[in-house]
This record gives C-alpha cells, structure tokens and sequence, in this order.
C-alpha cells in the first residue's frame, strides 16, 4: 500500500495556503508533518480528505485517485481524525459505530458490532462506552475520534494533533497503540504535532513546512538545530536521551521598548468596571451603536467558514452573533463577556443552541483558546476595559493558524456616551497606540494587519506566523 501526494495546492478565498505538496507514504509508516502554526499542516490533512478540494495535485491511494472516487468510497480508505468536532448526545458507543457507515449497506450487523466492540476495549473506552460523548472530556473524546476513525478500517489514517487533549501518560499510550495498529494492520499514519519530541519517537519519517511549502522532508537526521531555526524561528539543542532523539529550545529573550513596558504596567483591571456594565447594559443596547456594515466587514476579513468555532470575547449585546450563525453549518460559538447582564441581553436575543452557547468569566480565566479558529473581540467604544488582555490570551492560546479580530470605534457619539454614564474614569483608555501594538504583536510572533477609516475605527486581523 502507497499514500502519494503530487502537487497539492489549495488557497482559501485567493490567498495562497499550501503550494506544490509532494510526498509518499508507505505502508507501515508513521509520518508526521511539523512545522509553526498557520503554515496550512490542518490544510494539507484535509486536502489528502478531500474536505477541501485542492485547485491542483492529486492524492492517490494504493493505485486510485480520490478526485474519482464518492465520498463513501474516500472514507472506505482513509479515516480523518480532527482536532475538535461538534459532540452530539449519542453515546460513546454510538459515535464510534459511526465509523462503520461507509461499509453499512441497510442495517448494523453483529459483525459491525462486535468490531467496534473490540476497538473500544482496545482504546480503554469500555467504561465510559455508555456515556454521551458531550459529558466526557477533551482527552476521552479525542480517543472516541480516533476510535471512530479506526472502526472505518482505512489504509490511511489522518490524524491533526491527535495527543493536543490528552495528558502525559495517555498521549505517550495512544501514540504507542496507533503506531502498532498502523504496523500489525498494514496502514500508514499522517499526523500533525507540535510536540518534536513525540514525533520523534513515534514517527519513521517528517515533513517540515514553512509559509506554505515543505522545508525539508526525511527521517531523524532532518531534525537537526539548523533546520528547526529555519522553520521555527527559534534555537534548540538536539541530542539523545536513553537513546532516544529529543529536541530541547533554548531560553529565548524578547527586549522590549520602554513604551510598551511603560504601558504593560500601567494596564489593570479597575474592579469597578463588572458594576459598571451590569448597571448600564439595558442603556448600552438602547444606543443601537453598532454599524451593521462594519460588522459584516469584520466577518469577510476573518473568512468565517461553515465549520468554524469561534469564540467572541467580550460579546456584549451580541451584536457579532448572528453574522457569525449566519455562515456557520458545522461550527459553533461560544460568546463570553465578564457582565452577566450583557451576556442577559445577548441571550435573550439568541438563545442558546447547538451552534451557540454563553460564558460570564473574564477573558483572563479562559484556558482552553486553542481549540477555537477564531478568536474575535468587539468594542463599540473607545475605553474599551481591557483589550490588551485580549491580545494576550489570543497571542498566547491560538493554534492550527487561527485568526483572531479586535476592532474598535472611536465616535464622538461613543466618547460621550462614555462619559455621560460614568465610566469615564472606571473604563480607563487601555487603547495603546498603534507601535506599541504592532510592538507586542511581533514579539508574539504574530503577522498583523491593520485598518482604519474616517470614523476612528480600528480592524486589526492577526494570524500565528
């Protein structure tokens, strides 16, 4: 069996993602694909998928070509594994005898059964086999996908960051257990990780990508300091361990500006400020501030797609809400706003669903950015209470080249309104000036792009580099 990738490239919307893509993978490898975030590793997966249509390439598995194969016959040979999906109610049982469609004709035979069956206990799932997937969490459900992707039975198994939700024991378990399923089952495994040191001991082969294209290809003895700096932009030792090749990063030192340093410290969140906006949040949705046009703007500029998770930071009134609901088919939101009053008045005007859920915390309590595409916070008003904590949490947290969006309006209507109602000296201006924020924004290895018009309304868009 051979996995061959010829040419492959793909854009979202014109703007080039993946170019000219060629390798192979033989039967019995592990091989994984490495490289920074949002240099199109996800991309590239659901290019071999044929999720996404590549505009030129092919993917040919053992003697076939997937562009003239049905989509029930690509998922007969291979099994696409993402980094998050929507959870149903099924059970976990359920979700796993998913994996069987492609091979079911008209009903679920014992044969079905018992072979989900065994993967189950295989995976260490039978405890939990009949429980919903929705109350299990992120490590279990990311062993459900796998062992859905299993029940398929496919020659090729992709997997996009297939440890990212489970801690130290399991991920070194799983990463066993595929990679002796890949060999005793004649398969071949292509992954994405971040994590060098567990590719490195799970994998026969790698592909380094930069901006788009593959660095460097082969087995350990491309993994080496010169080439890690090239396509990561940071300096490490390689050596061994119990025999085993690991890679370990230097300390690495940003010298910051003066200015920025001046104004990271003076940034604090006044405590006011939560009784502040629960008090004034039915007079907020009064103003009908919000510019319908500029929102849409934003919603083109981010490129919302169908199956995108978008967490929106900050969601006041809900104002970003039913531009997102309207392009989404598989996605989901997730609106958080520290007032639970604002989150009251959202709510009321969208109610919770599949596709849209509400939080009331603080920007600086989310740990779990990394599972969304994208990342936006919206504010109507020039005080906004603490949009720089926004930029740190997306800067810290965004992953599989996520986007995130903070845009701001400055009219006289909003500064007025501002100090009308108080909040003049509670929302203190935490705006920093546009140096000091292209200043943080490289420092976190972030490529920005800003825009403002007449009205003194800023759109900045940001990816990972």
């Amino acid at each position: 069996m051979m996995l061959r990738i010829a040419d492959i490239t793909f854009s979202y919307d014109s703007v080039g993602t993946i170019s000219g893509i060629t390798f192979e993978a033989k039967e019995g490898e592990v091989v994984s694909i490495l490289g920074p975030n949002g240099v199109g590793k996800s991309t590239l997966l659901k290019c071999i998928d044929d999720i996404q249509r590549p505009a030129t390439g092919t993917v040919e598995v053992d003697g076939s070509f997937t562009r003239d194969m049905t989509r029930s016959e690509i998922s007969k040979v291979i099994g696409y594994v993402p980094q998050e999906s929507y959870r149903s109610g099924s059970t976990v049982f359920e979700s796993v005898l998913i994996g069987r469609k492609p091979h079911i004709s008209s009903d679920v035979t014992d044969s079905d059964v018992r072979m989900v069956s065994r993967i189950i206990d295989v995976m260490g799932l039978s405890q939990i086999s009949q429980r919903r997937v929705d109350e299990i969490s992120g490590g279990e459900y990311q062993m459900v996908q796998i062992a859905r992707a299993l029940a398929q039975r496919p020659k090729v198994l992709l997997l996009d960051e297939p440890t990212s939700s489970l801690d130290l024991r399991n991920e070194y378990e799983i990463m066993h257990l595929i990679s002796h399923i890949v060999r005793e089952n004649s398969m071949t495994a292509v992954m994405t990780n971040h994590d060098l040191n567990v590719a490195l001991r799970f994998s026969d082969r790698f592909i380094l990508m930069k901006d788009g294209r593959i660095f460097a290809a082969g087995g350990e003895e491309v993994i080496t300091p010169e080439i890690i700096r090239s396509v990561y932009g940071i300096d490490v030792s390689v050596g061994m361990v119990d025999g085993h090749k690991v890679v370990v990063p230097k300390e690495v030192h940003h010298e910051l500006s003066d200015k920025v340093l001046d104004f990271l410290s003076r940034r604090k969140r006044n405590p006011k400020q939560k009784e502040f906006f629960n008090d004034r949040a039915d007079d907020w949705d009064s103003m009908s501030i919000h510019d319908p046009v500029k929102v849409e703007y934003i919603t083109d500029l981010l490129q919302v797609k169908g199956d995108d998770s978008i967490l929106d930071v900050g969601t006041g009134t809900g104002v970003m809400i039913p531009h997102y609901l309207d392009r989404l088919v598989d996605g989901h939101v997730t609106a958080v706003d520290f007032s639970e009053n604002m989150i009251a008045i959202a709510r009321s005007k969208y109610p919770e669903s599949e596709r849209l859920d509400y939080k009331v915390m603080d920007i600086y309590d989310l740990d779990d950015v990394d599972r969304f595409d994208k990342v936006v916070c919206y504010s109507c008003f020039p005080h906004f209470p603490d949009p720089m904590g926004a930029i740190e949490v997306m800067s810290r947290s965004i992953k599989k080249g996520g986007s995130f969006c903070i845009a701001h309006s400055s009219s006289k209507e909003h500064i007025n309104h501002v100090h009308e109602t108080g909040g003049s000296e509670i929302c203190t201006d935490y705006l920093p000036e546009m140096d000091v924020m292209c200043e943080i924004f490289h420092v976190n290895n972030l490529e920005v792009t800003f825009t403002r018009d007449d009205d003194d309304y800023y759109v900045v868009i940001g990816k990972k580099v």
